[in-house]
This record gives structure tokens, sequence and C-alpha cells, in this order.
């Protein structure tokens, strides 16, 4: 479990929940591994099948991870994003 002293300063921590294709979770999860800036992928229960964490640097790194890479991914049908608000 990643905890939050573990993330890094000057960074975007962001949550992205994903809804794909019954039965296509583990390959997926599996994917989204290796792509880079993200620190854990996992499986869900709920209204959402998978929850990925991702750090960047950038808004503009971010947009890269999640339009070109989990939203190109074959059976991912919807991504909803949550930037986490430190500081408060």
């Amino acid at each position: 479990m990643l905890q939050t002293s573990q993330l890094r300063k000057n960074t975007e921590t962001t949550c992205v929940m994903i809804n794909c294709e019954s039965g296509s979770e583990g390959r997926i999860i599996d994917e989204i591994r290796e792509i880079n800036g993200v620190k854990e992928c996992v499986r869900t229960t709920g209204p959402y099948d998978i929850l990925a964490i991702i750090e960047s640097n950038t808004v503009e790194s971010l947009k890269e991870i999640i339009e070109n890479n989990i939203r190109k991914i074959q059976h991912v049908h919807t991504t909803t994003t949550l930037v986490i608000a430190s500081g408060f």
C-alpha cells in the first residue's frame, strides 16, 4: 500500500479511477503498472474496476500518461481523475 510519506515533493499525485470490460482487469493492471509515473495500480470493488496512483512533475506529463497511455489500452472504457490536494 502506498503511504503519503512515500510521495515525492514537487510532484502532483493523482488517482485515476478506471472502468473497463469485465474480465480484462488483470491484463489492464499489468499494462498500467509498466507505465512510467504509475506508483500503484490495484483492482477495486464498487463503481470503478481499477485505481491507479500516478505521480507527475507537470500537468502535461499527467495528461500524456492518462490520454496517450491509460485511455488507449484495449478494453478501457472510461477514466475519472482526482488530483490529491496537499497542503490543506
